[in-house]
């Protein structure tokens, strides 16, 4: 395999170090870089004499994911699986929790409306949800603490038909 004067020597390099050289020309360089960084993320064992059979976990715009053997793939799917398998998976707040927190939320919009910009964060750690008020006044701590209560004490009802 020869490398181009315009490529990149060292993609070139490490794919022709890593398959034979049939398999550059029939696979292309940039869709083997591709499946050599999900095989890295994956920690899966590779072909290096059939990587076409190996099956990527393809990730979907509705966020399904379907299993495609690496000769179906295009670079751009290899490498959305491959970025997917990289990042964890947001940990998502409980239902009831939302629900909770939606509470919070416009119960402080309702009492801080026009008196300070307060901001209401979450997030789940260890299985919990945390929650975090930003940017509230020393002079509006009662007032707080009435908009916390007021989210604590709502109970959440069915809109009528």
């Amino acid at each position: 395999m020869t490398v181009p004067p315009f490529g990149l020597p060292a993609v070139y390099g490490t794919v022709a170090r890593n398959f034979p050289e049939a398999i550059c020309t029939h696979f292309g360089v940039y869709p083997l870089r591709a499946l050599l960084r999900y095989v890295e993320a994956t920690g899966l064992v590779l072909d290096r004499g059939n990587p076409g059979t190996l099956l990527i976990d393809v990730p979907r715009e509705d966020g399904t994911v379907v299993s495609k053997p690496f000769a179906e793939c295009g670079v751009d799917e290899v490498e959305r699986a491959t970025k997917a398998k990289k990042t964890p998976l947001p940990v998502r707040v409980p239902v009831p929790d939302r629900a909770r927190l939606l509470f919070f939320e416009d119960s402080l919009l309702r009492n801080f409306n026009g008196v300070a910009p307060v901001r209401l964060s979450s997030r789940t750690q260890d299985g919990k949800t945390l929650l975090s008020v930003q940017d509230v006044p020393v002079t509006e701590v009662a007032r707080l603490l009435k908009a916390l209560q007021e989210g604590m004490s709502a109970e959440p009802t069915v809109a009528a038909k």
